[in-house]
């Protein structure tokens, strides 16, 4: 048997979940903001002691301090198992769990602010773009799609939904490797006085 182990995020509550040839199982936070005190021990206890044979990781777009956590801990593990690390963008995890041929995956960035792509036939059919206004008359999905008339999907969705299609992949080495975070802007960073001062 081997364990394929999916780490989202990119949201409030992280999620993960873990299918071993095909049968899965998919945990999520019961708080929000527990990434750095939780996820550790949350995946230890969906592992039970047992290697995963690779680990996919949500990349983002997301929470940045949630993202770092979770792409920390994902090459932590990679390191010390020798298991296969793949990253998948929030969109696709997204567009996945929606499961329609033509979809607009959505994710909170903050400031009343969303970020957005189109997918088609399983593909982006789009940039990612930081938007305002969401576009009326198209399928949403995503965070904070339900309350539009879309299809609600959180981390719970995103996490079965990358452990029933891509795990299979991924235990046979079909996806990328690596995982790079992505993010909708810059992390607000304040540089100190002392290094204003130096120029």
């Amino acid at each position: 048997m081997s364990a394929i182990l999916v780490i989202d995020t990119a949201s409030d509550r992280f999620a993960v979940g873990v299918d071993r040839d095909g049968e899965r199982a998919v945990t999520v936070a019961e708080e929000e903001r527990t990434h750095t005190t939780g996820l550790l021990s949350a995946i230890e206890a969906l592992l039970g002691g047992e290697r995963p044979a690779g680990i996919i990781i949500v990349t983002g777009p997301g929470s940045y301090a949630g993202l770092r956590v979770g792409i920390a801990t994902a090459q932590g593990l990679s390191l010390a198992t020798g298991a296969p690390l793949f990253g998948v963008r929030t969109f696709e995890a997204v567009a996945l769990a929606a499961g329609k041929e033509a979809v607009t995956a959505i994710h909170p960035a903050g400031r009343g602010e969303f970020g957005l792509q189109r997918w088609a036939g399983g593909r982006p059919a789009g940039d990612i773009v930081l938007t305002g206004e969401l576009p009326a008359g198209e399928l949403l999905a995503g965070e904070g799609a339900g309350a539009r008339g879309g299809i609600e999907i959180g981390p719970r969705e995103r996490a079965a939904a990358l452990l029933e299609r891509l795990a299979p992949a991924a235990r046979e080495g079909r996806l990328q490797a690596g995982a790079e975070p992505y993010y909708l802007r810059e992390p607000a960073i304040t540089i100190s006085r002392r290094q204003r001062a130096a120029g």
